[in-house]
C-alpha cells in the first residue's frame, strides 16, 4: 500500500514536470516566431521605399552628339581625332550621313574643305589618299581645266577658290560677234595654284589677279571650254552666293545691242555652235557644228 502511494506521487510530479516543460517550450517558440516575424517585416521594403529606389528613366532632350573640325580642314589632310572635337546637335536636323564619332575618320582623308564648327558629311571624306589638294576636291564625273585669265576675265581677281562662275565664250558666227554661256554654274577650284583653303602667307593674296584659273565642269564642260578657247575669248561672270539657276537665254548677237528691250537675236532657230578648226598638218580648215556639246552633221 506504501509502495503504491508512493508510485502515485511519482507519477503525478513527472507529468507536472513534463508540462512545465511544455509550456515553457511553447513561449520559447512563441518569441523565436515573434522576433522572426518583426526581422521579415523590418527587411521587406515599403511602398514608399519601392518607388524611390525605382530606376528612373532618362530624360530625353532630343539631342546627340557629333564631331566637327576646330578649325577648317583644307581638302586632302589626313585626319587625325585631335582636329576635332564634340558637340551636342538637336537630333532632328543632323543626318544618317553625319559623322558622329572619331573612330568613324581614323585612316580617312578629306575630299572637300571642312568648315570649322560645321558637321561632317561622309561625301567629303575618303579612304584614298589624295595626290594633292586639288585632286581631292575633284568628285566623280568631273574634271579640273585651266584657263588662261586677266583683270578683266577674272572679275578683277574676284574669281577666287570657291566662287562660282559660268563661263563666257565670244566669238565670229557667220561674220558676227556671239557670246555663249558654254558652261554655267561652274566652280573655281584654284587660282594661280593656291586651291579653296589655303593660309595666305604674307601679301594679301585676295586682291592678287590671277593669270590662270582651274574650274571644276562635268567632262563635257570641260571639252566645250577647252574647244571654244581655241577658238575664240573666254571670260568669267561671277555669280552670287544664292541657288540662281535662271538660264542664260541663248546667245547674245552684236545686233541684240541695237535691240535693248527687244528678245535675244540669233542668227538661227537651233542653238547650233559653228566651229572652224585648222588641221595642224594639212592646214585646212574644216567647219565643225555642236548643239547643247554634240556634234551635229547637218
Amino acid at each position: 500500500m506504501a509502495i503504491s502511494s508512493s508510485y502515485g506521487r511519482n507519477r503525478r510530479r513527472g507529468s507536472s514536470r513534463s508540462a512545465r516543460l511544455v509550456t515553457v517550450a511553447g513561449i520559447g517558440l512563441g518569441f523565436v516566431v515573434i522576433i522572426a516575424t518583426a526581422l521579415h517585416l523590418s527587411s521587406a521594403p515599403s511602398k514608399a521605399n519601392t518607388v524611390v529606389a525605382a530606376p528612373q528613366k532618362p530624360v530625353e532632350d532630343g539631342m546627340i552628339d557629333i564631331i566637327v573640325p576646330l578649325q577648317s580642314v583644307p581638302p586632302g589632310a589626313t585626319l587625325d581625332p585631335k582636329m576635332f572635337h564634340r558637340v551636342r546637335k538637336p537630333e532632328l536636323v543632323v543626318g544618317v550621313d553625319i559623322i558622329r564619332d572619331f573612330e568613324e575618320i581614323k585612316g580617312l582623308f578629306s575630299k572637300g574643305m571642312l568648315v570649322a564648327g560645321q558637321p561632317i558629311h561622309r561625301d567629303f571624306l575618303t579612304s584614298l589618299q589624295p595626290v594633292n589638294a586639288l585632286t581631292a576636291s575633284i568628285p566623280k564625273g568631273y574634271r579640273a581645266i585651266a584657263i588662261s585669265v586677266d583683270a578683266i576675265s577674272s572679275v578683277e581677281g574676284w574669281a577666287q577658290p570657291g566662287a562660282r562662275v559660268d563661263v563666257i565664250w565670244v566669238t565670229k558666227d557667220f561674220a558676227t560677234q556671239m557670246a555663249y554661256v558654254i558652261a554655267p554654274n561652274a566652280k573655281v577650284l584654284s587660282a594661280n595654284k593656291r586651291a579653296e583653303g589655303a593660309r595666305d602667307e604674307g601679301k594679301d593674296k585676295q586682291a592678287e589677279v590671277p593669270s590662270t584659273v582651274t574650274l571644276l565642269l562635268s567632262v563635257r564642260d570641260a571639252m566645250r571650254v577647252r574647244l571654244a578657247a581655241l577658238n575664240g575669248r573666254l571670260a568669267l561672270v561671277l555669280r552670287g552666293i544664292d541657288s540662281d539657276t535662271t538660264k542664260s537665254g541663248g546667245p547674245i548677237s552684236e545686233g541684240s545691242l541695237f535691240n535693248v528691250g527687244s528678245t535675244v537675236v540669233m542668227p538661227h532657230e537651233r542653238n547650233i555652235v559653228d566651229v572652224k578648226v585648222r588641221d595642224r598638218r594639212t592646214g585646212k580648215v574644216e567647219s565643225l557644228k555642236f548643239e547643247d556639246g554634240l556634234r551635229v552633221t547637218e
